[in-house]
């Protein structure tokens, strides 16, 4: 009994199977539709058409951006730079290695130029050289800084005088007390220290009040370039006696 039910039901499984095969593989109908029928026509809001291509939000046109006149100047050298390698090479087809040669060239021109430039600043800047002395043990003085350390400033205030250059005879004489100062250590002469510096060092009341005088004897007659007579320098003369005396 069990068996015939199983065989039952093995039947309907494949009639089953063959009935939804079929099904599957029924050819669906193709259908034509008329596209010609019934057509109705478009209308558009002209008014709403003028209203979107007056707004700018609805602008998809491209605005050309006029160029700078760096851009433009950049421009024309890189066009002037390909025609100068054109006339040279003509035609010719640069491997990658030269190719990538000449687009750096212009960089490694603009190098070169730096580093002459560089090289002409230091070579011709004074002060590098005067540094580049110093280190080599070389010292350059100035006038001022001559007379002070080297010459004999007593020979020299004799022969302006017997010259009749009372002016020159009180520069002479005002850098003879500024060595008898630094002599004593009294002062610490340097050649970009002002007078006045010099006054605010010396520490005698007496002392500075004397150098204040012959300060002013020399500011007038050396920096304000004023000549003066012999009466005159016989007059300032007495001032620069004075301190002496006081140093000696």
């Amino acid at each position: 009994m069990k068996l015939f039910q199983f065989s039952i039901f093995i039947v309907l499984s494949l009639f089953t199977s063959l009935v939804f095969a079929q099904e599957d593989t029924l050819v669906q109908p193709d259908f034509e539709y008329d596209k010609t029928q019934n057509l109705q026509p478009v209308s558009f809001n002209e008014a709403k058409i003028e209203d979107y291509k007056n707004d700018s939000d609805f602008d998809y046109s491209e605005i050309k951006k006029e160029q700078s006149a760096w851009a433009k100047f950049k421009r024309w050298v890189s066009n002037l730079w390909d025609e100068f390698w054109h006339w040279l090479l003509g035609d010719y087809k640069a491997s990658s290695f030269w190719a990538v040669f000449i687009e750096i060239l212009p960089y490694l021109i603009l190098f070169i130029i730096i580093c002459f430039v560089v090289y002409l600043f230091i070579k011709l800047n004074p002060a590098g050289n005067y540094n580049a002395t110093k280190e080599t043990g070389e010292v350059f003085l100035s006038e001022e800084e001559k007379i002070i350390y080297n010459e004999d400033i007593n020979q020299l205030i004799a022969e302006a005088l017997e010259n009749k250059q009372y002016r020159l005879a009180i520069r002479y004489s005002y850098l003879l007390v500024l060595r008898e100062l630094k002599n004593k250590e009294i002062i610490n002469y340097q050649f970009q220290k002002t007078n006045h510096d010099y006054l605010a060092e010396i520490e005698s009341e007496q002392l500075n009040l004397q150098f204040k005088k012959i300060t002013k004897w020399y500011d007038f007659v050396w920096y304000g370039d004023f000549s003066i007579s012999e009466k005159e320098y016989e007059h300032a003369a007495k001032d620069f006696t004075a301190i002496k005396n006081q140093l000696s």
